[in-house]
């Protein structure tokens, strides 16, 4: 029993801790994009993309589930945290790095995790929100919008099956060639009548 609790907490250790997976998000992401409600829900679908296809936590973050959706728990006080610490640098609802040295992971983590920021760094606010506020996670830990400032299951990660769609989707478009166009059978096409 002692052996099996020991590994578990080794193989499901996070790979960073919250103020690191922050800055680490923020060095890869034009800093005129970055606010502290975009940075909330690139951090949990990342981190969430990540626990689907790794089964493991890739930050000690938890995220609470609150009407703007999904966010990191705590967050203003972790933001104030760094922003005292010079790591980072609030305006508003505008978030800056300060640190000038970028925040480095391993390759592998590396690449899994900068795809994603760069797909998710594109979207807009609105996008955001409507796709982090249909995720399984956020929908069972808010009873549908019902009930909110709950922290989500990390292990809900793993009903998120749009994850699998757009993995699928994207491997489809690297394989297929520009030139290697859908061939028709005309035979099978039906004429149209007026």
């Amino acid at each position: 029993m002692e052996m099996l609790l020991w590994y578990n907490l080794i193989m499901n250790k996070p790979q960073l801790k919250k103020e690191d997976y922050i800055l680490y998000i923020l060095n890869h992401w034009e800093p005129e994009k970055s606010d502290f409600w975009c940075l909330n829900k690139i951090a949990f679908l990342v981190e969430f993309a990540y626990l689907h296809f790794k089964e493991k936590p890739l930050s000690n973050a938890e995220y609470a589930a609150i009407d703007h959706g999904p966010v990191i728990d705590e967050y203003r006080e972790t933001f104030a945290v760094m922003e005292k610490s010079g790591m980072i640098k609030t305006d508003g609802y505008k978030i800056r790095l300060v640190e000038t040295e970028p925040m480095k992971v391993s390759g592998e983590l590396g690449e899994f995790m900068n795809p994603l920021i760069k797909k998710y760094a594109q979207m807009t606010h609105g996008e955001l929100k409507a796709l982090t506020h249909a995720t399984d996670s956020y929908k069972i830990t808010t009873h549908n919008e019902k009930i909110m400032g709950n922290i989500i299951d990390k292990n809900l990660a793993s009903l998120e099956t749009f994850f699998e769609e757009d993995s699928a989707l994207n491997a489809a478009e690297q394989k297929q060639d520009e030139i290697d166009l859908p061939r028709l059978d005309v035979r099978k096409l039906k004429k149209y009548e007026l």
